[in-house]
């Protein structure tokens, strides 16, 4: 008999989002990497992110999560990719038709303007995909999960948001014609790499 495999995509978002209840206190907070940190950096307030993390881009994003992720009532811990802030999104025409395009790190999504997938993302204030959770008493000792459960997550349009399981995007979100060619360029190399 076989077990069944849990399939996973790997969004290339950025930066890495840390949200919940700080199990210590009870409080919501978000922050990134840096909440584990030796001396971790959590964010409670506004003025927590601007003291931990200044005003520019990543304060900004972080401010967003904070006064968006909120709206979800997240229980416990949970760790995320940041996908796009509605600042993010940009209009392009692709194959002659206009698509919303993003680009959080190193791979630009591009979903057709007239779907259904686009009109959330443009309702929306962010997007982030989650992948872990996190159990422990204390936010020095959590112990980290793979897979996030979001269908206990409070619906809301400013949020768009899912896990990272599999599901078919073929014919909504796809390559553009050169990150195809490029995606298959690198997919020759390390496959010549490892003959």
């Amino acid at each position: 008999e076989t077990a069944p495999v849990n399939t996973t995509v790997k969004w290339d978002g950025a930066p890495a989002i840390i949200a919940g209840i700080d199990p210590a206190d009870g409080q919501f907070f978000v922050g990134a990497k840096g909440v584990f940190a030796k001396t971790p950096k959590i964010n409670y307030t506004k003025n927590d992110i601007a003291e931990n993390h200044g005003t520019d881009d990543l304060g900004k994003k972080l401010l967003k999560c904070l006064v968006h992720l909120k709206k979800l009532n997240i229980q416990g811990v949970v760790q995320g990719d940041l996908l796009f802030t509605d600042e993010d999104i940009t209009r392009k025409n692709i194959g002659g038709k206009p698509h919303i395009t993003f680009t959080p790190n190193t791979i630009t999504y591009a979903i057709p303007e007239n779907s259904n997938l686009a009109s959330r993302i443009l309702k929306s204030k962010m997007g982030i995909i989650f992948h872990t959770s996190y159990t422990g008493r204390k936010m020095s000792d959590l112990k980290a999960n793979f897979g996030v459960n979001v269908n206990r997550f409070s619906k809301t349009p400013a949020v768009f948001f899912d896990d990272a399981g599999y599901k078919d995007t073929s014919g909504v979100a796809t390559f553009t014609e050169l990150e195809s060619d490029q995606y298959d360029a690198l997919l020759r190399m390390a496959v010549g790499s490892i003959s």
